[in-house]
């Protein structure tokens, strides 16, 4: 026979005069007592006059926390579930072994000990990535671990993620009128969380082994390009010198011409990432998404655009007037001064648009668009255009440049009637 049981065990104490809340297990007449993974802890008082002292925060009889116990509830949730965990585990062994003891017990509860609970751990893995600078993905998980927390409002283990808590989770951010695509790149978050605890915490449980939901939060994006036309009416836009249409022309020019170069790569060029090679001069970097090594010519405008800003500051470290290296030292730092910068210019970029009457929203990511695009419809070899866009396969750049081509479409419909 074997009996389970949360107990307040007085007997040992801690420096501060608390004692641990242990799990009482007797099989065989034998009791030892096992930790039930969390540190729980309280001060034992003797009764008073025959009733509980009020300072007294465990109820022995229901092995569990008084009201006055800080977060009491979450307490007793995880104690009622570890002592149930530990239930199963001797009924499973009087079942399958009659002779089962101590060392069987603690072999199948051990195990299960080990919970790892989902906001935590993606707590620790957001800290990773800051102290290795790692600021997008940092933010990308904390963004993704800030929503969910608003869904379970408690942490919760890894084990009670079931294909029914991810279709509520999925209705409560439809509710709250997120797009489909912002879903699932939570929900492909979460599903990279449980496969780095898998990977590096044991974890045995994949929570979405019975997922089948990927293809109906999915809708594409629109890809919005200018036309060349369009385009050089940006480039030739006159706007008062120093004026932040002034800035956000050149910044959009500088980008089309490098091959849509990426603001936050915009941002920390510095006067190191001009080079010279067969008499050309390039800009070496890596790129921010991915760290690759980009290497990108620069033709007289480019050349043009970086000596008026050298010029304009010249004691700054970075040729834009974007980061101050006096003030935007940290990662976070420079990452939310570029968001910033990303969001004047795209505002200023709107303005300009409107009045020049461009139809299509301009944003500084049309930039790549634009250019790949421009130089497709001209004629240029694919192969060529992959290479600047810095793909991995032509068929990626095949892919990409014909979700823009509508003119072609349009042609081969003329031959309908």
């Amino acid at each position: 026979m074997a009996s389970v049981k949360v107990v307040h065990f007085k007997s040992k104490k801690f420096s501060d005069g608390t004692s641990p809340i242990l799990l009482r297990v007797i099989i065989d007449r034998v009791v030892k007592y096992y930790k039930l993974g969390d540190t729980y802890k309280c001060k034992f008082y003797p009764k008073i006059n025959g009733d509980p002292d009020p300072r007294y925060k465990w109820n022995p009889d229901a092995g569990s926390f008084n009201s006055n116990f800080t977060n009491s509830s979450t307490a007793n949730r995880n104690i009622r579930k570890r002592w149930a965990e530990a239930e199963g585990i001797i009924i499973d062994l009087e079942n399958t072994n009659p002779d089962y003891s101590h060392d069987d017990f603690k072999a199948e509860f051990i195990q299960k000990e080990k919970r790892i609970y989902v906001l935590a751990y993606m707590d620790y893995l957001i800290e990773r990535m800051l102290a290795t600078e790692n600021i997008g993905n940092a933010e990308v998980y904390r963004t993704c671990r800030n929503v969910f927390k608003k869904f379970t409002t408690d942490d919760i283990q890894f084990t009670e993620i079931k294909p029914k808590l991810l279709n509520q989770f999925i209705e409560s951010c439809q509710k709250r009128g997120l797009k489909k695509n912002t879903i699932n790149n939570y929900l492909r978050t979460l599903r990279a969380v449980c496969k780095k605890a898998m990977k590096e915490e044991g974890l045995k449980y994949y929570p979405f082994e019975n997922f089948d939901r990927w293809k109906d939060l999915k809708e594409e994006t629109d890809k919005r390009a200018l036309s060349k036309e369009e385009m050089l009416k940006i480039v030739q836009f006159e706007a008062p010198e120093g004026s932040d249409q002034f800035h956000a022309v050149r910044y959009f020019t500088f980008m089309y011409i490098t091959y849509g170069l990426n603001f936050a790569d915009l941002a920390k060029l510095t006067g190191k990432n001009l080079k010279k090679a067969d008499g050309v001069t390039i800009i070496r970097y890596n790129r921010s998404k991915g760290g690759k090594r980009y290497e990108i010519p620069l033709d007289e405008t480019g050349i043009a655009i970086v000596k008026y800003y050298q010029k304009l500051n010249p004691e700054s470290k970075y040729i834009f007037p974007i980061l101050n290296e006096d003030i935007h030292i940290t990662p976070e730092q420079i990452k939310t001064r570029i968001k910033t910068a990303i969001k004047k210019t795209n505002s200023v970029l709107k303005k300009i648009a409107i009045e020049l009457e461009i139809e299509d929203k301009v944003t500084t990511y049309v930039a790549r668009h634009t250019f790949a695009t421009v130089l497709y419809k001209d004629g240029e070899n694919p192969g060529m255009i992959s290479e600047m866009l810095g793909h991995s396969n032509l068929q990626t750049t095949l892919t990409y440049l014909k979700s823009f081509d509508h003119s072609a479409k349009l042609s081969a419909g003329k031959k309908l009637l």
